[in-house]
Protein backbone atom coordinates (compact mmCIF):
# COMPACT_ATOMS: atom_id res chain seq x y z
CA UNK A 1 0.00 0.00 0.00
CA UNK A 2 1.01 3.62 -0.80
CA UNK A 3 2.14 5.68 2.35
CA UNK A 4 -1.31 8.25 2.81
CA UNK A 5 -0.15 11.42 3.97
CA UNK A 6 -2.22 11.76 7.51
CA UNK A 7 -3.61 15.46 8.48
CA UNK A 8 -5.78 16.58 11.06
CA UNK A 9 -8.98 18.06 9.57
CA UNK A 10 -9.58 21.43 10.74
CA UNK A 11 -11.68 23.23 8.17
CA UNK A 12 -9.98 27.02 7.09
CA UNK A 13 -12.03 29.80 8.40
CA UNK A 14 -13.66 30.66 4.80
CA UNK A 15 -13.76 34.20 4.85
CA UNK A 16 -13.53 37.35 7.47
CA UNK A 17 -15.87 39.91 8.49
CA UNK A 18 -18.68 40.76 5.93
CA UNK A 19 -17.85 37.80 3.54
CA UNK A 20 -20.65 34.84 3.38
CA UNK A 21 -19.97 31.48 2.58
CA UNK A 22 -23.16 29.02 0.82
CA UNK A 23 -22.86 26.53 3.13
CA UNK A 24 -24.03 22.94 1.09
CA UNK A 25 -24.19 19.65 3.03
CA UNK A 26 -22.24 17.10 0.97
CA UNK A 27 -23.34 13.63 1.05
CA UNK A 28 -20.23 10.96 1.57
CA UNK A 29 -19.74 8.52 -0.96
CA UNK A 30 -20.03 5.48 1.65
CA UNK A 31 -20.79 5.10 5.85
CA UNK A 32 -17.33 5.80 7.48
CA UNK A 33 -16.58 5.03 10.96
CA UNK A 34 -15.37 6.90 14.02
CA UNK A 35 -12.81 5.51 16.40
CA UNK A 36 -11.06 7.03 19.53
CA UNK A 37 -7.07 7.72 18.95
CA UNK A 38 -6.12 8.61 22.03
CA UNK A 39 -7.80 8.68 25.53
CA UNK A 40 -9.64 12.16 25.14
CA UNK A 41 -13.89 12.87 25.22
CA UNK A 42 -15.21 14.29 21.92
CA UNK A 43 -18.41 16.25 22.07
CA UNK A 44 -21.33 14.61 20.37
CA UNK A 45 -24.58 17.20 19.64
CA UNK A 46 -27.63 16.51 18.36
CA UNK A 47 -28.59 19.76 17.56
CA UNK A 48 -26.94 22.29 15.62
CA UNK A 49 -29.41 25.21 16.55
CA UNK A 50 -28.33 25.13 20.03
CA UNK A 51 -25.44 23.25 19.82
CA UNK A 52 -26.77 21.17 22.82
CA UNK A 53 -24.22 18.64 24.10
CA UNK A 54 -25.52 14.91 24.24
CA UNK A 55 -22.62 13.07 25.79
CA UNK A 56 -19.26 12.61 25.14
CA UNK A 57 -17.27 9.46 24.15
CA UNK A 58 -15.37 8.12 26.77
CA UNK A 59 -12.31 8.10 28.03
CA UNK A 60 -9.85 4.52 28.22
CA UNK A 61 -12.18 2.22 25.98
CA UNK A 62 -12.23 1.37 21.99
CA UNK A 63 -15.28 2.26 20.77
CA UNK A 64 -16.93 2.38 16.92
CA UNK A 65 -19.25 4.87 16.08
CA UNK A 66 -20.84 3.75 12.92
CA UNK A 67 -23.01 5.74 10.67
CA UNK A 68 -21.55 8.88 9.53
CA UNK A 69 -23.53 10.29 6.27
CA UNK A 70 -22.62 13.32 5.00
CA UNK A 71 -20.48 16.38 6.10
CA UNK A 72 -22.92 19.47 7.30
CA UNK A 73 -21.55 23.32 7.45
CA UNK A 74 -22.96 25.62 9.61
CA UNK A 75 -22.44 29.72 9.68
CA UNK A 76 -21.33 30.89 13.10
CA UNK A 77 -20.70 34.70 13.33
CA UNK A 78 -18.55 35.33 10.13
CA UNK A 79 -16.94 31.65 10.56
CA UNK A 80 -18.05 28.66 8.96
CA UNK A 81 -17.60 25.37 10.98
CA UNK A 82 -18.19 22.35 9.60
CA UNK A 83 -20.11 18.80 11.05
CA UNK A 84 -20.40 15.17 10.31
CA UNK A 85 -23.87 13.97 10.73
CA UNK A 86 -25.32 10.55 11.31
CA UNK A 87 -27.25 7.82 13.06
CA UNK A 88 -26.87 7.82 16.85
CA UNK A 89 -25.07 5.58 18.37
CA UNK A 90 -27.77 3.62 20.56
CA UNK A 91 -25.48 4.51 24.15
CA UNK A 92 -26.56 8.24 23.38
CA UNK A 93 -29.81 9.85 23.48
CA UNK A 94 -30.23 11.66 20.75
CA UNK A 95 -33.84 12.79 20.45
CA UNK A 96 -34.43 12.37 16.51
CA UNK A 97 -31.60 9.43 16.00
CA UNK A 98 -29.30 11.88 14.94
CA UNK A 99 -26.01 13.24 15.80
CA UNK A 100 -23.06 15.60 15.10
CA UNK A 101 -19.21 16.22 15.49
CA UNK A 102 -17.45 18.84 14.81
CA UNK A 103 -14.70 17.99 12.11
CA UNK A 104 -12.01 20.15 13.23
CA UNK A 105 -11.96 18.12 16.84
CA UNK A 106 -11.30 15.25 14.12
CA UNK A 107 -8.30 13.34 12.40
CA UNK A 108 -8.54 11.16 9.52
CA UNK A 109 -6.93 9.26 7.15
CA UNK A 110 -6.97 9.64 3.23
CA UNK A 111 -8.12 6.09 2.61
CA UNK A 112 -11.57 7.46 4.09
CA UNK A 113 -12.97 9.08 1.42
CA UNK A 114 -13.78 12.71 2.50
CA UNK A 115 -12.87 14.15 -0.62
CA UNK A 116 -13.71 17.72 0.53
CA UNK A 117 -11.64 20.85 0.66
CA UNK A 118 -9.38 21.12 3.61
CA UNK A 119 -6.33 22.89 4.97
CA UNK A 120 -3.59 21.02 6.95
CA UNK A 121 -3.13 21.66 10.51
CA UNK A 122 -0.88 19.25 13.33
CA UNK A 123 -1.47 15.57 12.82
CA UNK A 124 -2.50 15.09 15.96
CA UNK A 125 -6.30 14.60 17.32
CA UNK A 126 -8.62 12.37 20.04
CA UNK A 127 -10.12 10.61 17.24
CA UNK A 128 -9.65 8.78 13.80
CA UNK A 129 -11.90 7.94 10.91
CA UNK A 130 -11.83 4.91 8.81
CA UNK A 131 -13.73 3.16 6.11
CA UNK A 132 -15.37 -0.52 7.00
CA UNK A 133 -12.67 -2.77 5.76
CA UNK A 134 -10.29 -0.67 7.82
CA UNK A 135 -12.07 -0.74 11.27
CA UNK A 136 -10.41 -3.87 13.17
CA UNK A 137 -6.76 -3.03 12.07
CA UNK A 138 -7.10 0.39 12.67
CA UNK A 139 -8.16 -0.73 16.22
CA UNK A 140 -5.29 -3.19 16.63
CA UNK A 141 -2.96 -0.35 16.02
CA UNK A 142 -4.74 1.71 18.51
CA UNK A 143 -4.21 -0.84 20.93
CA UNK A 144 -0.51 -1.36 20.49
CA UNK A 145 0.42 2.61 20.69
CA UNK A 146 -1.88 2.74 24.10
CA UNK A 147 -0.50 -0.41 25.34
CA UNK A 148 2.90 -0.97 23.72
CA UNK A 149 3.41 -3.79 26.03
CA UNK A 150 0.90 -5.97 24.17
CA UNK A 151 1.69 -8.08 21.26
CA UNK A 152 2.18 -6.77 18.29
CA UNK A 153 -0.35 -7.68 14.96
CA UNK A 154 1.33 -10.41 13.06
CA UNK A 155 0.24 -8.76 9.91
CA UNK A 156 1.89 -5.28 11.21
CA UNK A 157 0.06 -2.50 11.59
CA UNK A 158 -2.53 -0.90 9.15
CA UNK A 159 -0.31 1.28 6.54
CA UNK A 160 -1.92 4.71 7.20
CA UNK A 161 -2.21 4.65 10.91
CA UNK A 162 1.60 3.63 10.59
CA UNK A 163 1.70 6.95 8.89
CA UNK A 164 -0.29 8.39 11.41
CA UNK A 165 2.03 7.38 14.38
CA UNK A 166 4.82 8.67 12.67
CA UNK A 167 3.43 12.07 12.18
CA UNK A 168 2.86 11.94 15.56
CA UNK A 169 5.83 11.18 16.49
CA UNK A 170 7.26 13.70 14.62
CA UNK A 171 5.14 16.55 16.83
CA UNK A 172 5.96 15.39 19.71
CA UNK A 173 8.48 17.12 22.35
CA UNK A 174 11.40 15.74 21.94
CA UNK A 175 11.46 14.63 25.61
CA UNK A 176 8.13 12.95 24.93
CA UNK A 177 9.43 11.28 21.87
CA UNK A 178 11.37 8.00 23.69
CA UNK A 179 8.47 6.00 25.24
CA UNK A 180 7.19 4.57 22.41
CA UNK A 181 9.38 5.84 19.72
CA UNK A 182 12.85 3.79 20.83
CA UNK A 183 11.12 0.36 21.94
CA UNK A 184 8.71 0.53 18.32
CA UNK A 185 12.05 1.11 16.41
CA UNK A 186 13.56 -1.69 17.67
CA UNK A 187 10.94 -4.25 17.57
CA UNK A 188 10.80 -2.83 13.90
CA UNK A 189 14.70 -3.11 13.61
CA UNK A 190 14.64 -6.73 14.75
CA UNK A 191 12.00 -7.84 12.48
CA UNK A 192 13.65 -6.05 9.43
CA UNK A 193 17.23 -7.76 10.28
CA UNK A 194 15.49 -11.20 11.34
CA UNK A 195 16.95 -10.65 15.02
CA UNK A 196 20.76 -10.27 13.57
CA UNK A 197 21.03 -6.66 14.66
CA UNK A 198 22.47 -5.94 18.13
CA UNK A 199 21.94 -2.94 20.54
CA UNK A 200 25.07 -2.72 23.16
CA UNK A 201 23.48 -1.61 26.71
CA UNK A 202 19.88 -1.69 25.06
CA UNK A 203 17.58 -2.49 28.69
CA UNK A 204 14.36 -3.29 27.83
CA UNK A 205 13.63 -2.18 31.47
CA UNK A 206 13.38 0.97 31.10
CA UNK A 207 10.27 0.80 28.69
CA UNK A 208 7.16 -0.96 28.49
CA UNK A 209 8.15 -3.25 25.22
CA UNK A 210 5.81 -5.09 23.47
CA UNK A 211 5.74 -8.87 24.36
CA UNK A 212 6.50 -9.67 20.81
CA UNK A 213 10.07 -7.95 21.02
CA UNK A 214 10.79 -9.37 24.36
CA UNK A 215 10.11 -12.91 22.97
CA UNK A 216 12.09 -12.11 19.71
CA UNK A 217 15.26 -10.92 22.66
CA UNK A 218 14.38 -14.62 24.53
CA UNK A 219 15.09 -16.26 21.37
CA UNK A 220 18.25 -14.82 20.53
CA UNK A 221 19.65 -15.58 24.27
CA UNK A 222 18.46 -18.74 23.69
CA UNK A 223 19.74 -19.64 20.16
CA UNK A 224 16.25 -20.43 19.13
CA UNK A 225 15.83 -17.20 17.29
CA UNK A 226 15.84 -19.65 13.91
CA UNK A 227 12.22 -20.80 14.85
CA UNK A 228 10.65 -17.41 15.58
CA UNK A 229 8.36 -16.25 13.10
CA UNK A 230 8.28 -12.63 12.52
CA UNK A 231 5.51 -10.08 11.97
CA UNK A 232 5.04 -8.54 8.63
CA UNK A 233 7.85 -5.20 8.78
CA UNK A 234 6.97 -1.76 7.70
CA UNK A 235 7.20 -0.50 4.05
CA UNK A 236 10.93 0.81 3.41
CA UNK A 237 9.78 4.62 3.36
CA UNK A 238 8.18 4.52 6.94
CA UNK A 239 11.16 2.23 8.04
CA UNK A 240 13.14 4.69 6.72
CA UNK A 241 11.33 8.05 8.76
CA UNK A 242 11.41 6.04 11.77
CA UNK A 243 15.23 5.88 11.52
CA UNK A 244 15.60 9.17 11.36
CA UNK A 245 13.33 10.17 14.09
CA UNK A 246 15.81 8.19 16.37
CA UNK A 247 18.80 9.68 14.43
CA UNK A 248 17.21 13.08 15.49
CA UNK A 249 17.04 12.21 19.26
CA UNK A 250 20.43 10.36 19.11
CA UNK A 251 21.58 13.50 17.89
CA UNK A 252 20.15 15.47 20.21
CA UNK A 253 21.24 13.53 23.17
CA UNK A 254 24.75 13.51 22.32
CA UNK A 255 24.96 17.30 21.51
CA UNK A 256 23.59 18.70 24.48
CA UNK A 257 25.93 16.31 26.43
CA UNK A 258 29.59 17.05 25.03
CA UNK A 259 28.60 21.28 23.96
CA UNK A 260 26.80 22.52 27.30
CA UNK A 261 27.85 23.97 29.57
CA UNK A 262 27.48 21.97 33.06
CA UNK A 263 28.87 20.38 36.20
CA UNK A 264 30.58 17.09 35.61
CA UNK A 265 28.03 15.64 37.73
CA UNK A 266 25.53 16.06 35.80
CA UNK A 267 27.79 14.96 32.70
CA UNK A 268 27.83 11.85 34.64
CA UNK A 269 24.01 11.40 35.14
CA UNK A 270 23.49 12.23 32.13
CA UNK A 271 25.92 9.84 30.44
CA UNK A 272 24.43 6.98 32.26
CA UNK A 273 20.80 8.44 30.78
CA UNK A 274 22.47 8.20 26.95
CA UNK A 275 21.83 4.19 27.26
CA UNK A 276 18.06 4.50 27.00
CA UNK A 277 18.83 5.01 23.23
CA UNK A 278 20.16 2.48 21.33
CA UNK A 279 23.51 2.57 20.23
CA UNK A 280 23.99 6.29 21.54
CA UNK A 281 26.07 5.48 24.84
CA UNK A 282 28.81 3.65 22.60
CA UNK A 283 29.09 6.00 20.12
CA UNK A 284 29.53 8.97 22.78
CA UNK A 285 32.02 6.91 24.50
CA UNK A 286 33.91 6.29 21.34
CA UNK A 287 34.50 9.98 20.76
CA UNK A 288 35.44 10.65 24.17
CA UNK A 289 38.66 7.81 23.70
CA UNK A 290 39.45 9.08 20.32
CA UNK A 291 40.33 12.42 21.69
CA UNK A 292 42.51 12.47 24.53
CA UNK A 293 45.37 10.04 26.05
CA UNK A 294 45.17 8.43 28.43
CA UNK A 295 46.42 7.44 31.93
CA UNK A 296 45.69 3.70 32.68
CA UNK A 297 45.20 3.45 36.54
CA UNK A 298 45.77 0.21 38.68
CA UNK A 299 46.70 -2.43 35.38
CA UNK A 300 50.48 -3.50 35.73
CA UNK A 301 52.12 -3.89 32.12
CA UNK A 302 50.58 -0.70 30.66
CA UNK A 303 50.41 3.14 32.03
CA UNK A 304 49.42 5.10 29.25
CA UNK A 305 46.90 4.80 25.92
CA UNK A 306 46.66 7.28 23.39
CA UNK A 307 43.12 7.14 21.61
CA UNK A 308 43.90 10.66 19.30
CA UNK A 309 46.03 8.71 16.89
CA UNK A 310 46.45 4.73 16.90
CA UNK A 311 50.03 5.13 15.22
CA UNK A 312 51.74 6.85 17.84
CA UNK A 313 52.99 5.14 20.72
CA UNK A 314 50.82 3.54 23.05
CA UNK A 315 48.50 4.28 20.34
CA UNK A 316 45.53 2.19 20.34
CA UNK A 317 42.20 1.73 17.62
CA UNK A 318 38.66 0.78 18.13
CA UNK A 319 36.04 -1.33 16.56
CA UNK A 320 32.82 -2.87 16.68
CA UNK A 321 32.66 -6.86 17.99
CA UNK A 322 30.33 -8.53 15.49
CA UNK A 323 28.91 -10.59 17.27
CA UNK A 324 27.77 -8.16 20.72
CA UNK A 325 28.11 -4.52 18.35
CA UNK A 326 29.91 -3.59 21.96
CA UNK A 327 32.99 -1.20 21.35
CA UNK A 328 36.41 -2.69 21.32
CA UNK A 329 39.73 -1.10 21.97
CA UNK A 330 42.99 -2.60 20.37
CA UNK A 331 46.20 -2.13 21.08
CA UNK A 332 49.44 -3.76 20.31
CA UNK A 333 50.52 -3.68 23.81
CA UNK A 334 49.89 -7.38 25.31
CA UNK A 335 48.84 -5.92 28.78
CA UNK A 336 46.07 -4.92 27.12
CA UNK A 337 45.48 -6.43 23.40
CA UNK A 338 41.58 -6.30 22.97
CA UNK A 339 39.17 -4.59 25.62
CA UNK A 340 35.52 -5.60 24.51
CA UNK A 341 33.98 -2.55 26.51
CA UNK A 342 29.94 -3.93 27.73
CA UNK A 343 29.37 -0.82 30.00
CA UNK A 344 30.74 2.33 30.76
CA UNK A 345 30.56 5.17 33.37
CA UNK A 346 32.02 8.34 34.37
CA UNK A 347 33.54 8.88 37.31
CA UNK A 348 34.30 12.06 40.18
CA UNK A 349 37.18 12.89 38.79
CA UNK A 350 39.01 17.01 38.81
CA UNK A 351 38.36 20.05 36.43
CA UNK A 352 40.94 19.07 33.67
CA UNK A 353 40.25 15.51 33.64
CA UNK A 354 37.82 12.90 32.86
CA UNK A 355 37.83 9.41 34.44
CA UNK A 356 36.12 6.56 32.96
CA UNK A 357 35.54 3.25 34.60
CA UNK A 358 35.14 0.83 31.71
CA UNK A 359 34.00 -2.89 32.22
CA UNK A 360 34.02 -6.13 29.80
CA UNK A 361 31.67 -8.58 29.52
CA UNK A 362 33.17 -10.83 31.61
CA UNK A 363 33.57 -7.77 34.25
CA UNK A 364 37.28 -7.27 33.99
CA UNK A 365 37.81 -3.73 35.03
CA UNK A 366 39.49 -0.41 32.70
CA UNK A 367 39.89 2.60 34.95
CA UNK A 368 41.12 5.56 32.32
CA UNK A 369 41.92 9.47 33.64
CA UNK A 370 42.18 11.51 30.36
CA UNK A 371 45.83 13.84 30.11
CA UNK A 372 43.27 17.36 30.06
CA UNK A 373 40.16 17.64 29.19
CA UNK A 374 39.16 15.49 26.08
CA UNK A 375 38.12 17.71 22.80
CA UNK A 376 34.65 15.83 22.65
CA UNK A 377 33.79 17.84 25.03
CA UNK A 378 35.62 21.09 23.80
CA UNK A 379 31.94 22.55 23.44
CA UNK A 380 30.99 22.51 27.31
CA UNK A 381 34.18 25.04 27.69
CA UNK A 382 32.56 27.32 25.39
CA UNK A 383 29.75 29.58 27.01
CA UNK A 384 32.65 30.36 29.68
CA UNK A 385 34.94 31.55 27.15
CA UNK A 386 32.13 32.95 24.70
CA UNK A 387 30.95 35.42 27.80
CA UNK A 388 34.38 36.51 28.72
CA UNK A 389 34.36 38.27 25.02
CA UNK A 390 31.14 40.31 26.07
CA UNK A 391 31.64 43.97 26.60
CA UNK A 392 30.62 45.23 30.19
CA UNK A 393 27.91 47.81 28.51
CA UNK A 394 24.80 47.71 26.90
CA UNK A 395 25.87 50.33 24.45
CA UNK A 396 29.26 48.37 24.00
CA UNK A 397 26.97 45.27 23.38
CA UNK A 398 24.81 47.20 20.50
CA UNK A 399 27.92 48.42 19.07
CA UNK A 400 29.40 45.19 18.50
CA UNK A 401 26.50 42.95 17.79
CA UNK A 402 25.41 42.81 13.84
CA UNK A 403 22.00 41.87 14.42
CA UNK A 404 19.50 42.46 17.35
CA UNK A 405 19.50 38.58 17.73
CA UNK A 406 23.03 38.84 18.62
CA UNK A 407 23.01 42.00 21.03
CA UNK A 408 20.16 40.34 23.20
CA UNK A 409 22.02 36.77 23.19
CA UNK A 410 24.75 39.34 24.63
CA UNK A 411 22.76 41.53 26.75
CA UNK A 412 21.21 38.10 28.40
CA UNK A 413 24.65 36.73 28.86
CA UNK A 414 25.98 39.50 30.33
CA UNK A 415 22.93 40.91 32.26
CA UNK A 416 20.90 38.34 32.93
CA UNK A 417 19.99 35.13 34.60
CA UNK A 418 19.51 31.60 33.12
CA UNK A 419 20.69 28.03 32.55
CA UNK A 420 20.28 25.65 29.99
CA UNK A 421 16.73 24.04 30.07
CA UNK A 422 16.97 20.12 29.41
CA UNK A 423 13.55 19.53 27.83
CA UNK A 424 13.50 22.18 25.07
CA UNK A 425 17.76 22.08 24.48
CA UNK A 426 18.37 25.80 24.75
CA UNK A 427 19.30 28.10 27.18
CA UNK A 428 16.77 30.33 28.17
CA UNK A 429 17.64 33.89 30.21
CA UNK A 430 15.76 36.52 31.28
CA UNK A 431 16.73 40.15 31.14
CA UNK A 432 14.83 42.39 34.15
CA UNK A 433 17.02 45.74 33.92
CA UNK A 434 14.78 48.21 32.79
CA UNK A 435 17.60 50.10 30.92
CA UNK A 436 18.82 47.43 28.98
CA UNK A 437 15.64 46.04 27.76
CA UNK A 438 14.56 49.59 26.45
CA UNK A 439 17.73 49.98 24.78
CA UNK A 440 17.38 46.72 22.82
CA UNK A 441 13.98 47.90 21.92
CA UNK A 442 14.82 51.12 20.57
CA UNK A 443 18.12 50.11 18.55
CA UNK A 444 17.24 47.94 16.11
CA UNK A 445 16.16 47.75 12.46
CA UNK A 446 12.78 48.72 13.28
CA UNK A 447 13.14 51.94 15.73
CA UNK A 448 16.99 52.67 15.66
CA UNK A 449 15.71 55.55 18.16
CA UNK A 450 18.61 57.32 20.78
CA UNK A 451 18.42 57.04 24.28
CA UNK A 452 17.25 60.29 24.69
CA UNK A 453 14.04 59.64 22.72
CA UNK A 454 10.51 58.56 24.74
CA UNK A 455 8.77 58.17 21.95
CA UNK A 456 8.97 58.18 17.97
CA UNK A 457 6.54 58.23 15.48
CA UNK A 458 7.66 55.38 12.90
CA UNK A 459 6.29 53.30 10.11
CA UNK A 460 7.67 49.80 10.01
CA UNK A 461 5.16 47.12 8.43
CA UNK A 462 5.24 43.18 8.47
CA UNK A 463 2.26 41.75 6.86
CA UNK A 464 -0.78 43.73 7.31
CA UNK A 465 0.24 45.00 10.84
CA UNK A 466 1.49 48.60 10.72
CA UNK A 467 3.72 50.05 13.85
CA UNK A 468 2.94 53.67 14.02
CA UNK A 469 4.45 54.59 17.05
CA UNK A 470 6.34 53.47 20.59
CA UNK A 471 6.70 56.03 23.99
CA UNK A 472 7.86 55.51 27.12
CA UNK A 473 6.51 56.32 30.37
CA UNK A 474 8.30 57.13 34.16
CA UNK A 475 6.05 57.53 36.62
CA UNK A 476 8.66 59.52 39.29
CA UNK A 477 6.58 58.68 42.65
CA UNK A 478 6.57 54.61 41.95
CA UNK A 479 9.79 54.81 39.76
CA UNK A 480 7.90 52.54 37.16
CA UNK A 481 9.11 52.55 33.93
CA UNK A 482 6.52 51.89 31.08
CA UNK A 483 6.87 51.29 27.45
CA UNK A 484 3.87 51.08 24.98
CA UNK A 485 3.25 50.40 21.43
CA UNK A 486 0.88 51.72 18.82
CA UNK A 487 0.05 49.79 15.66
CA UNK A 488 -1.95 49.56 12.39
CA UNK A 489 -4.13 46.45 11.17
CA UNK A 490 -5.45 46.65 7.72
CA UNK A 491 -8.47 44.20 6.89
CA UNK A 492 -10.32 44.16 3.76
CA UNK A 493 -13.35 42.37 3.08
CA UNK A 494 -15.53 43.91 0.18
CA UNK A 495 -13.34 47.22 0.84
CA UNK A 496 -10.40 47.64 2.68
CA UNK A 497 -9.71 49.28 6.06
CA UNK A 498 -7.15 50.08 8.92
CA UNK A 499 -7.85 49.48 12.60
CA UNK A 500 -6.09 51.04 14.73
CA UNK A 501 -5.10 49.46 18.55
CA UNK A 502 -3.45 52.43 20.48
CA UNK A 503 -1.19 52.12 23.73
CA UNK A 504 -1.00 48.56 23.99
CA UNK A 505 1.23 48.05 26.78
CA UNK A 506 4.87 45.65 25.81
CA UNK A 507 6.69 46.29 28.76
CA UNK A 508 6.67 47.49 32.29
CA UNK A 509 8.96 47.70 35.40
CA UNK A 510 9.06 44.01 36.57
CA UNK A 511 8.16 42.44 33.78
CA UNK A 512 11.21 40.66 31.90
CA UNK A 513 12.80 40.19 28.45
CA UNK A 514 13.04 36.27 27.75
CA UNK A 515 15.43 35.49 25.55
CA UNK A 516 16.32 31.64 23.93
CA UNK A 517 18.94 30.23 21.99
CA UNK A 518 20.70 27.26 21.10
CA UNK A 519 24.48 26.60 21.81
CA UNK A 520 24.89 26.69 18.58
CA UNK A 521 24.25 30.60 18.24
CA UNK A 522 27.13 31.40 19.94
CA UNK A 523 28.76 30.99 16.56
CA UNK A 524 25.87 32.25 14.64
CA UNK A 525 23.24 33.76 16.46
CA UNK A 526 20.28 32.98 13.87
CA UNK A 527 17.88 30.72 16.36
CA UNK A 528 17.98 33.43 18.89
CA UNK A 529 14.14 34.03 20.41
CA UNK A 530 13.23 37.39 22.27
CA UNK A 531 9.69 38.01 23.45
CA UNK A 532 8.38 40.20 26.24
CA UNK A 533 7.18 37.75 29.07
CA UNK A 534 3.89 40.04 29.65
CA UNK A 535 3.20 41.78 26.82
CA UNK A 536 -0.74 42.58 25.86
CA UNK A 537 0.29 41.93 22.24
CA UNK A 538 2.06 40.14 19.96
CA UNK A 539 3.02 42.83 17.70
CA UNK A 540 5.09 44.33 20.77
CA UNK A 541 7.83 41.44 19.82
CA UNK A 542 7.97 42.12 16.33
CA UNK A 543 11.02 44.51 16.10
CA UNK A 544 12.95 41.74 17.32
CA UNK A 545 12.29 39.34 14.66
CA UNK A 546 14.52 38.32 12.40
CA UNK A 547 12.61 39.96 9.14
CA UNK A 548 15.95 39.87 6.35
Amino acid sequence: MNRKILILLAFTLLFASNCRKKTEEILLPEKIYVIPFVNNTVSVYHSLDTLERVSAFEKDKYWVVSGILKLVPKNQGDKVISFLFGDCDSRFKCSDGKFYIKLNSIHYNSDAGLDVAMSLAAPYSPVYIAKKDQVDSIIEGIQYYNQPSSEYPAKGLNSSFVDHVLEITKSLEKQDRSEFLIPFYVLQKMIVTKGNVNFPEFDGSNYKISSTLQSILDAKTSGSLSSFVFPTPLSDKQFKVLEELVEETRKERIFNLMNVEKSWQTIQKEFKELVKVPDTKQKVLESILKTAEYKVIGREGITQINGLDPKQENGVKFQKNKTTGNLEIVSSNTALNTFEVSQSEILPNTEDSVKLRLTSPTGEELILESIGIPKAFKGAETLKEYIKTIPKTIDEILSNGNTIQKSAMDAALRFGVGKFDRESGKYIYEIQNVNVVLALFKNNSVFNASDSECSQEVSSRFGDIIITKYYQKYDKATKVQTLFLNYEIEGCARECNTYPYPDNLCFTTGDSLIVKFNPSDLEVSEGVGINFSAAKSEYCNYPFANHE
